[in-house]
């Protein structure tokens, strides 16, 4: 059935208006109070749908921001639980930074600093890293040598030790990534540092520079009086199983351990023995050089005599980690802990605190470190009891008053 448009109006009835009785308004008077009421109606409609999609962008923006957040305590919940960081009660020397929001979309490589612990000249950062794929945030987790943290570049004032992956979120594809660095020069305020992700040792993704600032940190030290005997047992025992061993003296030669300290990433011996020269003379170990000599491999002269520095820190080493073997840390809670039985950073217990390989020092001043694998809370360590002598530490409280 055909109609007219205005048939539609038939039904209307604008209720502002009579129109059973006489109106003084005039048709264009009434026209124009229709059309303005018309208009208010049109415009609350949009107000309100406006309204309600401005609350839906507000919406979807939280979330957005919740889940960044999730993303910044994922990323300092696993810094704090690979150091042993309480959440509610860290230590001193802890430090966390703002972290980035991190999302899937990104497409360049970015680092930033999430927490960063200094002990001594010791300090250990946490770098968040992206995006890393997932295939190479598996692998990483398994320390598998496909994938691979590195270095890019020197840092100076410093030496690197090890980059290592210590967690990975893959819904936003980001690794966290643990440098651990000894610092060389003590007046350093930061370091930069810049990683790369390698694959079957090829740089495949640089990440960085990153600004980590060195901050302050505290020791807790005593003094000891410790006798430590070093003999050809010791010496044979450094030695190992290398081929051609040759025929050492007999001798007995002794060192004393006179410093113990203790900060939240190691605890550290400070030992007094006999020169490098006066070790060698009495245990006739310049039969080393000549094994040198008959070696296939020509050496640079600052290597020359490597077997005999080797030897001589090796053979210390094996006498210190018997006097330690049943040293225990106590606590002020009255708890304590056998040092051999805990987790370490790297194999073995204790190891030359000056380089990865022991007898460095010729004028026979000896450090050795136990590194633990997580932060000691120097507010709750009151000692270290080594054979049946304790060493009580200062109080971390009594320092700082």
């Amino acid at each position: 059935m055909k109609r007219e448009i205005f048939d539609l109006l038939d039904h209307y009835q604008e209720d502002s208006i009579l129109l059973t009785d006489t109106t003084p308004l005039s048709p264009a008077r009434i026209e124009e109070l229709t059309m303005k009421r018309f208009k208010q109606n049109h415009k609350t409609g949009r107000t309100r749908r406006l309204t309600r999609g401005l609350l839906v962008a507000a919406i979807i923006a939280s979330l957005c921001c919740l889940t960044a957040f999730a993303v910044v305590l994922t990323l300092r919940d696993a810094a704090r639980a690979d150091m042993g960081i309480s959440k509610e009660d860290p230590i001193e020397e802890w430090t966390e930074y703002d972290a980035p929001t991190q999302t899937v979309t990104q497409s360049e490589p970015q680092a930033t600093l999430v927490a960063t612990m200094c002990s001594g000249n010791q300090l250990y950062a946490y770098i968040a890293a992206s995006p890393v794929s997932q295939e190479a945030g598996v692998v990483l987790a398994d320390n598998s040598p496909e994938y691979e943290w590195g270095p890019r570049g020197g840092f100076e004032g410093c030496s690197t030790l090890n980059l290592e992956q210590a967690s990975y979120d893959p819904d936003t594809q980001t690794s966290l990534v643990k440098v651990s660095m000894t610092l060389e020069d003590p007046e350093l305020k930061q370091v930069e540092v810049s990683m790369n992700l390698n694959h079957n040792f090829k740089p495949i993704a640089a990440y960085g520079p990153v600004i980590i600032p060195v901050t302050e940190s505290q020791t807790l030290s005593c003094p000891a009086d410790i006798t430590v005997v070093n003999t050809t047992r010791q010496m044979e025992e450094a030695w190992g199983l290398r081929p051609d061993q040759p025929e050492f003296s007999e001798y007995t030669q002794e060192g004393t351990i006179y410093q113990i300290s203790i900060c939240a990433g190691y605890i550290e011996l400070e030992m007094q023995t006999p020169t490098l020269e006066e070790w060698t003379a009495v245990s006739g170990a310049e039969v080393l050089l000549d094994l040198e000599k008959l070696s296939d491999i020509e050496l640079p002269p600052q290597l020359e005599g490597y077997l005999v520095r080797d030897t001589y820190g090796g053979s210390w080493l094996v006498s210190v980690k018997e006097i330690l073997a049943d040293a225990r840390l106590n606590y002020r809670d009255g708890t304590s802990e056998l040092i051999t039985q805990i987790p370490s950073a790297y194999a073995g217990t204790w190891g030359s605190g000056e380089s990865p390989y022991p007898g460095s020092s010729r004028d026979g001043i000896h450090v050795f470190r136990f590194t633990p694998a997580q932060a000691f809370d120097l507010s709750q360590v009151e000692s270290i009891t080594i054979g049946s002598t304790t060493y009580p530490f200062p109080q971390a409280a009594d320092l700082g008053a």
